[in-house]
């Protein structure tokens, strides 16, 4: 269990460490720049996020699937990233060539040319950062993943604070000191690994190629409806409601990202970690007490947001008030993925990645159908109702289509505490409602006792030889 630990503390301490950082950047930048110019900035990342899930091919995900069995580690990674960078080169130049029809897309006003070519340039090397990060994750290299994570978030809020104290306070401020604080990051990143980028050294395997395709192509429609449901909230906003509306939802998204870093130090660790358990074929009860322990933590994580919300929204300044009725149900959609990372293990060990279609369409569909009825009328907190609920179907539909295709285990505890959850996220949308939220976390807490008593029993390391956590 230590050694398990280990390594999840080691995971754990970038992405901790560097969304600390990125939580001081929030009311230094709220403060300065209003919800319409933040909210500007918002679809920035959002188109950005999109863009890239296509570029990846699906080829991301299939690299961590083959990486363990590789015999040319190395190699794989070459093959894997090839044509997702040869990709985000000729979308760059694109970009370079429609300046002025991007910067319109982006931000209705077709004079920022600059902005528009720094979204390009991000493509390229963020697409080289993803398939860099993701074989030092899989060599479990924990405190040089996290170095990484550090640098990215340290540059952007040191340039941010550069931008908006010294040159200028508009949403342009946020995209370049993103832009240049994650240039900087991955510069060293670059050089630090850069003999695993010499593709001279390449093999180009044909077979390789093909296996990697059919796991990571269908992976593509998969990801991209998972990126949409992070987006469609900001989408429907931009088109039927305003750029403050934006600017209130991308600051509560801000908030709710506290979650996210469980999510993000969890499904780093985890990955690597269920694919070899898989493969010495650990007992079941494993996954399960690791499945249950996470929706602990992340359920226990949501209530003391809630509890704290009035005090959180006071650092990001008096004009993103709003942004607390919405911040509970948008910590759904961290909640659910992270707890989903440990039931969905069905689908990703039976190689069945064409059923994420599935989960993408029970969670898609649903979502585009709330937010045309909610967002004309109730803005922001319709389009956190829409996603509150797709999050939910995304998580149940998951774990159907990985319990149909591998012994799994029970996630009615699960269910439970979702649907609590969800309801907890619509009655925080009015005020007043401190009480209720106490009385939330004694029930989380009720509901998931056994949970409790089992981290007891290891804390006291009692009947510790029935369990291998190594």
């Amino acid at each position: 269990m230590k050694k398990f630990l280990g390594k999840f503390i080691g995971f754990s301490f970038g992405p901790i460490l560097g969304a600390l950082i990125a939580f001081i950047t929030i009311p230094v930048t709220t403060y300065f720049i209003s919800p319409e110019e933040y909210g500007k900035s918002g679809m920035f990342t959002l188109y950005l996020g999109l863009v890239l899930t296509l570029l990846y091919l699906g080829l991301d995900q299939a690299y961590t699937r083959e990486f363990n069995e590789a015999e040319n580690k190395n190699n794989l990674l070459l093959n894997a990233l090839i044509f997702p960078l040869l990709l985000s080169i000729v979308i760059t130049i694109f970009i370079c060539l429609n300046t002025d029809y991007i910067s319109l897309l982006l931000f209705g006003d077709a004079s920022y040319t600059y902005a528009a070519i720094t979204f390009g340039l991000l493509l390229i090397i963020m697409v080289i950062e993803r398939f860099l990060l993701l074989s030092i994750r899989m060599e479990e290299k924990a405190i040089e993943f996290s170095i990484v994570n550090i640098l990215v978030k340290l540059g952007i809020l040191i340039l941010t604070l550069i931008f908006i104290l010294f040159i200028r306070r508009d949403f342009l401020a946020v995209i370049y000191s993103t832009f240049f604080g994650q240039v900087l990051a991955d510069i060293y990143l670059i050089i630090r690994y850069r003999s695993r980028l010499n593709f001279r050294k390449m093999h180009f395997d044909k077979e390789l190629l093909i296996q990697l395709a059919k796991f990571g192509f269908p992976l593509i429609f998969a990801a991209v409806m998972a990126n949409l449901l992070n987006s469609l909230d900001r989408i429907f906003l931009r088109i039927y409601s305003t750029f403050y509306e934006i600017g209130i939802l991308t600051a509560a998204l801000k908030v709710s990202a506290t979650l996210i870093i469980v999510q993000t130090s969890f499904a780093n660790f985890w990955v690597p970690t269920a694919y070899r358990w898989y493969n010495e074929k650990k007992h079941i009860k494993h996954f399960e007490f690791i499945s249950h322990s996470i929706l602990l933590i992340m359920s226990v994580g949501f209530c003391f947001i809630l509890l704290f919300k009035d005090i959180i929204v006071v650092l990001l300044s008096n004009e993103y008030y709003d942004a607390k009725f919405i911040i509970g149900l948008l910590c759904l959609q961290p909640i659910m993925y992270t707890v989903s990372e440990t039931t969905t293990l069905g689908i990703v060990f039976s190689k069945k990645s064409y059923l994420n279609l599935w989960v993408g369409i029970i969670a898609l569909l649903p979502n585009i159908a709330l937010n045309l009825i909610l967002v004309p009328k109730y803005g922001a907190v319709g389009a956190a109702i829409s996603t509150g609920v797709s999050f939910l179907l995304f998580f149940a539909s998951r774990s159907y289509f990985s319990n149909k295709n591998w012994e799994g285990f029970s996630v009615k505890r699960h269910y439970l505490v979702a649907v609590i959850l969800f309801i907890a996220g619509v009655i925080n949308t009015n005020e007043h409602v401190q009480i209720f939220n106490m009385l939330l976390l004694l029930i989380v807490l009720v509901i998931q006792m056994p949970t409790i008593k089992q981290m007891i029993k290891f804390i006291r390391k009692e009947k510790q030889g029935e369990w291998d956590f190594s």
